[in-house]
């Protein structure tokens, strides 16, 4: 069933839709992500190009907007199309209210270069000189970056600028090209984005525009990167963003649903192109200072990060009172000798050294073990993930104590994944409780879980929207009170 939500546009704080053949226009976006074609893109004819790496390095350019759809494409290419009709898709209406993309104007170019697999950075690095040499051509003024990780390790620390895909673009931000980028759907995670990208969280805005019915993400990442600057920087809605139908080839229901941080940093990516277009005379740290200080903080948060209000930037802009403000980053905390940063007061700090440690597989196991006492989710992550999962029986049953004990949601999807690696049949009644947890990872594990036994076992629907996980989680209840009675 179709949920009935506001448009995007509206979400996002804008007081109309926006023109359909004026907003965006004439500015280029770089998408870092694989797309399959579609109908539902057609309309952007040779406003949409597909740049791809090759593995010998030989890059191609096509314009996908009327090629033929890719019957089985597994979903391979989804996020990006779902990407792109955030931005532009055409106009469509549902319960009398118009839907539109956020910048329907804009220039795409989409960039495949084979993300998430060996050899990556250097393909990432040969299309980004090869899209700087058209920068003039496709006026690229914003890179969309969701996937910015690449295969770094998410939960040990070390400096951003070790990173293979902040290494890409270096040269795009020097030349003052706006990179947004996603900060990430989990706690579970300890990596966040780099100071100088636009890092985009999310809140849970229910798909209303109405902000009185808005509330935190209760599984949002949030705090300091490895560099010690507060990520993220702005926060967007990330359930029930709603698209035309995309996710077959055939006709479908109604709308389609982008989900998460990739999406809230698309909007937040369309919201930069129209004003943009709209307002000449920004340039990228203008556009920053009017998106991070011109918002509505959720009040109570621990998360400052504001969420976007485009009247209240629209209205700054006009007002005169956006500045140039690049901001000041700060020295890189890369704990050159461990030994002592272990015993810092700064927490980043400590995890920087103590990721270094396990990376050299210079932290023997049982202090592993007592760092799980450490007062920091962010250390304890660190441990978790370094003792991968129970090695006897003892470890396991302490694995689970843990997981009874533990506050904070990251720490407990880790210590779940440590326990999901040997599977037994005879812990349905310590698994299902978890169904309820607000922990994306948590509740992946018991649907991981379950899912092992079909034939004995009910199984878990998983959501991304809050409000439902205490709808899904009753059937699996009643089935551990009926068979334990």
């Amino acid at each position: 069933m179709t949920k009935s939500n506001d448009p995007n546009w509206a979400r996002l704080g804008f007081s109309e839709p926006p023109d359909f053949h004026e907003a965006g226009k004439d500015i280029g976006i770089v998408i870092i992500d694989k797309i399959t074609p579609h109908p539902t893109i057609r309309h952007l004819s040779n406003r949409i190009h597909v740049v791809t790496v090759h593995d010998d390095y030989s890059i191609t350019c096509r314009d996908i907007a009327n090629e033929a759809p890719e019957q089985n494409h597994d979903g391979d290419g989804e996020h990006g199309l779902m990407t792109v009709l955030a931005l532009s898709h055409l106009p469509f209406v549902v319960d009398g209210q118009i839907h539109t993309g956020i910048s329907p104007a804009a220039q795409l170019i989409v960039l495949d270069h084979g993300a998430f697999k060996t050899g990556e950075g250097k393909r990432l690095s040969a299309g980004i000189s090869w899209i700087m040499q058209k920068r003039q051509e496709w006026n690229i003024r914003i890179i969309l970056s969701t996937g910015w990780h690449a295969l770094d390790h998410l939960i040990l620390l070390r400096s951003t600028n070790e990173n293979s895909t902040v290494q890409a673009l270096a040269s795009a931000v020097q030349a003052g090209i706006l990179v947004v980028c996603s900060n990430g759907n989990t706690r579970t995670i300890n990596m966040l984005p780099p100071y100088e990208y636009l890092a985009v969280g999310g809140y849970h805005d229910r798909g209303f525009a109405d902000r009185r019915k808005h509330s935190v993400f209760p599984d949002e990442p949030y705090g300091r990167n490895a560099d010690g600057h507060f990520r993220p920087d702005v926060l967007a809605p990330r359930v029930y963003l709603t698209l035309p139908f995309c996710e077959s080839h055939e006709e479908g229901g109604e709308v389609s649903y982008y989900w998460g941080t990739s999406g809230a940093a698309a909007l937040v990516t369309g919201v930069a192109a129209y004003l943009l277009s709209k307002y000449p005379s920004l340039d990228a740290n203008m556009l920053r200072y009017a998106l991070t200080n011109y918002g509505d903080p959720i009040h109570g948060y621990e998360n400052p990060a504001p969420r976007i209000n485009v009247h209240k930037v629209k209205s700054a802009i006009e007002a005169g009172l956006i500045i140039h403000d690049p901001g000041k980053k700060l020295p890189s905390l890369d704990a050159k000798d461990p030994s002592v940063a272990l015993h810092s007061q700064d927490e980043m700090e400590k995890a920087v050294a103590l990721s270094k440690l396990v990376r050299n597989q210079l932290c023997s196991r049982e202090n592993l073990w007592e760092y799980l006492n450490d007062h920091s989710p962010i250390i304890r992550k660190i441990a978790v993930s370094a003792l991968e999962k129970p090695l006897n029986e003892h470890e396991r049953e302490a694995f689970w104590e843990r997981l009874m004990k533990e506050s904070e949601g990251g720490v407990r999807g880790l210590l779940a994944y440590g326990l999901l690696q040997d599977i037994r049949e005879n812990e349905a009644s310590k698994w299902i409780p978890w169904s309820r947890d607000n922990n994306w990872s948590v509740r992946w594990c018991v649907s991981e879980y379950l899912a092992k036994f079909p034939g004995s076992r009910p199984q878990l629907e998983m959501t991304q929207d809050p409000d439902s996980i205490n709808l899904k989680a009753p059937p699996l209840i009643q089935w551990l009170k009926e068979r334990q009675s």
